[in-house]
């Protein structure tokens, strides 16, 4: 082969090893410079949406982080039901009649002759402050205007 490159004249030499550079050249570009190049394009589109979640992200945590300081969302830990329905029935001043808990989680509450008022601030302090379910809930008329007999069923929301 050297042989018959030698053989060539200077100018045909020439030629070739021009080709041959531009050959390499070429084939260094279609072999890896391409597949990088889209392997980047493709890295680059990927970058924009995560860059694009994060944003969203961002701007979902500052809409909690401003729920939570006006209160409509509470922050914390939840409280145990048992200890949750006592601190309410006791801060809405009503007596329970029974008080059963069940395997399921679910509580079950009766109160007889309660103030209905008092009753439906109880039930929506634990609905919106607490995300506590209402399952079940029977109320009937009481012995008095204004009392009613409450049988309900309560579980801690998710």
């Amino acid at each position: 082969m050297q042989q018959w490159f030698n053989n060539l004249k200077r100018q045909e030499q020439l030629l070739l090893l021009v080709g041959a550079v531009v050959l390499v050249a070429y084939l260094l570009i279609i072999i890896v410079l391409r597949p990088m190049s889209a392997s980047v394009a493709s890295l680059e589109i990927q970058n924009k949406v995560a860059q694009e979640s994060l944003y969203k992200v961002q701007a979902l945590a500052e809409t909690y982080k401003t729920l939570a300081q006006s209160g409509a969302v509470k922050v914390g830990a939840k409280q145990n039901l048992t200890r949750l329905i006592d601190t309410t029935v006791k801060k809405n001043q009503l007596l329970m009649n029974r008080f059963q808990p069940s395997s399921s989680g679910d509580v079950q509450v009766r109160f007889d002759n309660a103030v209905y008022n008092n009753i439906l601030v109880w039930l929506h302090e634990l609905e919106s402050d607490h995300g506590v379910v209402v399952k079940d809930l029977s109320i009937s008329t009481g012995s008095a205007p204004g009392l009613v007999s409450v049988s309900v069923r309560l579980r801690q929301g998710s």
